[in-house]
C-alpha cells in the first residue's frame, strides 16, 4: 500500500514504484487538509457560523493507492460520486474510495470523464479533489446528489485559448492545468449554498461566479474570490495567482 502522489511526482514513476516513494511524499502531498487543520483554530467568524449550518461531516484523511488490483479492500466507508456533463447528457457514477484507499480502475473511469473538452486530453486529476467534491455534497445533505461539471482539467494550450479569447476568467497560472480543480452546479442548490459549503471545507481555492451560477473548488492554496462579468473582486486568505 502508497500513499498518493500528487502529478508532479507521479508523472516520475510507475504506479508500482510509488511504495519506494512514499517517505518522500509523506512531506507534502497532505499540505491542504493539514492546512486546513492549523486554520481552524483560527477560523474567520462568519466561517465558523457557516459549519453549523451544514452537516457535521469532515473531509477524509489522506488516501493511498494500492501496490495491486487485489490490495482493493471490500469493507469500508464506501465514497460515490455521481457526474454529469450537461451539455451532452454524459453521466458517470462510481465508487472511487474505500475507506483510506482509492480504487484505480475508478480513478481511470473519472480521469477520462473529467479530460480537457476541447481535445481530449487525459491526464490524472488529484484524487483529493474528489474527496472535496464528495464531502460537500454530504455537509449539503445531498450525498447522492449529481454534480453539473463545466471544467475539468484544461491542456496549457486550451486554458492560453481560452485567455486569448477574453470570454472567460482564466488564470494563466489555472489550478485547472495542474489537475486540481474542478468548475461545478449541483441542480436545486444555489450557487452561494455551494461556495459556503467549500468554504467550510477550508481546503483549497473557492471561486463564486453569482452570474454565471457556478463554483470552482480545487486544492490548491487556500484562497476564496468572487468573479462578476463586470469586474473581479477577489478576497484572499493567501496571497497567490492561481486560480
Amino acid at each position: 500500500m502508497s500513499l498518493y502522489l500528487p502529478a508532479p511526482l507521479r508523472s516520475l514513476v510507475s504506479a508500482r514504484k510509488l511504495t519506494a516513494l512514499s517517505a518522500i511524499a509523506l512531506l507534502g502531498i497532505s499540505a491542504p487538509f493539514a492546512n486546513a487543520g492549523k486554520a481552524s483554530s483560527h477560523r474567520h467568524p462568519r466561517l465558523h457560523a457557516l459549519a453549523h449550518a451544514f452537516a457535521n461531516v469532515a473531509l477524509p484523511g489522506v488516501g493511498l493507492l494500492p501496490d495491486e488490483e487485489e490490495d482493493v479492500p471490500t469493507d469500508g466507508q464506501k465514497y460515490e460520486l455521481k457526474l454529469a456533463h450537461p451539455y451532452t447528457g454524459e453521466m458517470i457514477n462510481v465508487v472511487y474510495r474505500i475507506g483510506d484507499t482509492y480504487i484505480p480502475e475508478a480513478l481511470d473511469q473519472l480521469n477520462h470523464f473529467l479530460c480537457d473538452s476541447h481535445n481530449q486530453q487525459v491526464t490524472p486529476i488529484d484524487p483529493r479533489t474528489f474527496d472535496v467534491l464528495h464531502t460537500m455534497l454530504a455537509k449539503l445533505n445531498k450525498p447522492d446528489g449529481v454534480i453539473d461539471i463545466l471544467s475539468g482539467y484544461r491542456s496549457k494550450e486550451t486554458n492560453d485559448a481560452l485567455r486569448a479569447s477574453g470570454t472567460t476568467n482564466a488564470a494563466e497560472h489555472s489550478q485547472h492545468i495542474e489537475a486540481k480543480a474542478i468548475d461545478l452546479r449541483v441542480a436545486g442548490v444555489s450557487a452561494k449554498l455551494l461556495r459556503d459549503a467549500a468554504l467550510s471545507l477550508e481546503a483549497g481555492g473557492v471561486g463564486y461566479y453569482p452570474r454565471s451560477q457556478f463554483v470552482h473548488v480545487d486544492v490548491g492554496p487556500t484562497r476564496q474570490w468572487t468573479y462578476t462579468a463586470s469586474h473581479a473582486h477577489r478576497r484572499h486568505s493567501r496571497r497567490s495567482k492561481r486560480s
